[in-house]
């Protein structure tokens, strides 16, 4: 099986590299988007995490989900899991309705990283290939002012997070699935999950709240 991983942070990219070589049998990697045509073409991998911003500051993910587009336009079948963070639930609920098999948030847990992209050449996402036309001249993306989250977690049982095959479509779901999972990754330890999703421990409680996950 093959990989091809898309992201402007080498230290990511060495990361994943590690990580997914576990699983594996090849890693391709690359910091710049504009090679995924050619790159979709010649090494002809079975999945694709994809970053959803490159271009520094900008961070509304235009970018992400413009070769989204052209990933399903010049391969339709090819799996697209996006490499999304905590702030950017939105963007992944638009991502996912415009054909990504799933997400993954920063930070990740390396199992249901691992998973996840198992899970996306999975029978039901593996038909053949089919390579389209080259790509588009990518659109001009401009800054979109981003508010960070920040949130806590109350203490008690630590709920199990959504399975990786059935990914959330909405944006309650979806930031539930990512609280769930910070909250195991780090044993139910509030302080620990607030600083991974990068917000505070009032921010959490409300948040665990809203979701019912305080129980």
């Amino acid at each position: 099986m093959t990989l091809l991983v898309v992201d402007d942070n080498r230290s990511v990219l060495a990361a994943v590299r590690l990580l997914a070589e576990i699983k594996f049998d090849r890693v391709i990697t690359t910091t710049s988007p504009s090679r995924i045509p050619s790159l979709l073409r010649e090494e002809t991998p079975d999945c694709v995490l994809l970053d959803m911003n490159f271009t520094s500051p900008v961070t509304n993910g235009n970018e992400g989900l413009y070769w989204l587009s052209e990933i399903r336009r010049i391969s339709p079948a090819m799996p697209v899991v996006l490499f999304t963070a905590y702030a950017e639930i939105e963007l992944a609920v638009q991502g996912l309705k415009e054909g990504a098999v799933d997400f993954i948030s920063k930070p990740w847990n390396n199992a249901r990283l691992l998973q996840t992209l198992l899970n996306a050449i999975s029978p039901r996402h593996s038909t053949p290939n089919t390579i389209c036309h080259p790509q588009q001249t990518p659109p001009n993306v401009t800054p979109a002012n981003t508010a960070s989250s920040h949130s806590i977690l109350p203490t008690g049982s630590v709920p199990s997070p959504q399975t990786p095959n059935t990914p959330p479509t909405t944006l309650e779901q979806m930031e539930r699935l990512m609280i769930a999972e910070a909250l195991a990754d780090n044993g139910g330890n509030l302080s620990a999950t607030a600083s991974q999703l990068g917000i505070t421990r009032q921010t959490l409680y409300n948040k665990l709240r809203r979701h019912h996950l305080d129980n």
